[in-house]
């Protein structure tokens, strides 16, 4: 445990020193006053749909996943919103034997440290509820996390938005969650 978590700090505190310094070079000197207010976000990193056995000679079942968050523009460099995830798991893909439907909601919070948002480093924090599994049912436990990640503008509206994180859901051990995959939409 001691070792993830030494690996996960310097893993946030190098993402954190590499968004605090600024490439003025590159960077485009627009005023936060002209940021687009909205941008949705989609973990496809977590957006699946998996059916089959989940062991050998098991019974097929199917899992669905789907999670995305909303951030809306406060002011300088300030983003507000929550994320939130779906998951619908078969009788054969539960921990429990019996079809569930768990719902995890989480209130969080960004700074971006480059006046652009579209390609801007930005840090994130949120908490909010978790599912997670005790052994023989799940249950909504609190949880927070802490992280960070860049914007790479695609088109004008549309940006790939990769982010790590650490987190702490209920009496889990802190883990580490990197998500490729992350696009943003943004609009006024």
């Amino acid at each position: 445990m001691k070792k993830l978590f030494v690996a996960a700090t310097l893993i946030a505190s190098a993402v954190c020193s590499v968004a605090s310094a600024k490439d003025y070079s590159s960077t485009s000197f627009t005023s936060y006053s002209s940021q687009p207010l909205n941008e949705v976000t989609t973990n496809l990193t977590q957006g699946r749909f998996v059916s089959g056995n989940q062991v050998v000679d098991g019974d097929s079942g199917t899992a669905i996943t789907v999670s995305a968050s909303y951030l809306r523009y406060l002011k300088d460099g300030w983003q507000v919103g929550g994320e939130g995830g779906l998951q619908l798991l078969s009788k054969a893909w539960s921990g429990t034997g019996e079809s569930e439907t768990l719902i995890d909601l989480a209130a969080i919070g960004a700074y971006n440290f480059q006046s652009d948002l579209k390609t801007s480093f930005f840090a994130k924090a949120g908490v909010g509820l978790y599912s997670v599994y005790d052994h023989t049912d799940y249950e909504n436990q609190f949880g927070f996390f802490i992280g960070g990640g860049k914007r790479f503008q695609i088109f004008d509206s549309i940006t790939y938005t990769p982010e790590i994180r650490l987190e702490k859901k209920g009496e889990l051990d802190m883990g580490i969650n990197i998500a490729f995959l992350n696009f943003s939409l943004f609009w006024n």
